[in-house]
């Protein structure tokens, strides 16, 4: 392999960062276009979907879950079993019971420690993950559904 000039160099990292930044805009573009156009797939109620006449576009939002392991301990030490168990479950660490947020946004039982749902907030935190766009081509054979 020859070994390129400094200027050449330049050139195609200058040209590298241009299509970084084209691609950037276009998937920007399409990222719009599935979250105001696409519809929502089954069973995928974090995620749109658009298609076109040769690809599929999928946009999926996710959360990401802090768990602060000596937070939850706190509130293990001062919380009856049953009520701690309805909150996390230990797996080598702490793991968010789905139904956790409605337990602490109703009535809490007469037994829940007064200060629950502040050591809560001290120990979890939900945050949402930048959406993800996923781009595959169909098959030519694929029946498009209507949108």
């Amino acid at each position: 392999m020859k070994r390129i000039t400094r200027q050449e160099l330049d050139k195609t990292a200058a040209r590298l960062e241009e299509i970084r930044l084209e691609e950037e805009q276009l998937r920007a573009k399409l990222l719009e276009q599935v979250q105001e156009f696409g519809s929502v797939p089954t069973h995928a109620e974090k995620s749109r979907r658009l298609y076109s006449d040769l690809y599929q576009f999928t946009v999926t939002q996710g959360t990401t879950i802090e768990i602060k392991d000596a937070e939850v301990i706190r509130i293990q030490q001062i919380c009856p079993t049953d009520l701690f168990d309805q909150l996390f479950r230990p797996v080598t660490k702490f793991k968010l019971v789905d139904s956790a947020t409605l337990i602490l946004a109703g009535q809490l039982p007469t037994y829940a420690p007064r200060n629950l749902r502040t050591m809560f907030s001290r120990a979890v935190t939900i945050q949402e993950t930048a959406p993800k766009l996923r781009i595959e081509k169909l098959e030519c054979n694929t029946l498009i559904p209507a949108s």
